[in-house]
């Protein structure tokens, strides 16, 4: 009887420590979850800064192609 309760013992203690690394373990993959939404939305907020500075840059390099074109046609209106 006695080695029943120290197979019983030792199956307990076994189980225990099954149980904590599968609890550290899905600690480790709950951070990992965290870690990778907090990057998906930092990446998500740097596309949408990116796209709109770069349409910000586009508008302002169409103003001073207009601007070239207006300083190249007073140019040749003064050069006549």
């Amino acid at each position: 009887m006695e080695l029943f309760n120290k197979y019983d013992k030792e199956q307990a203690e076994g189980e225990s420590e099954i149980l904590s690394y599968l609890k550290e373990g899905a600690g480790f993959e709950s951070q990992l979850t965290e870690h990778r939404n907090e990057l998906l939305f930092k990446l998500s907020t740097e596309i949408e800064n990116t796209a709109g500075n770069l349409e910000r840059a586009e508008q302002l390099v169409n103003k001073l192609k207009k601007h070239l074109k207006q300083l190249q046609e007073l140019q040749r209106v003064l050069s006549k």
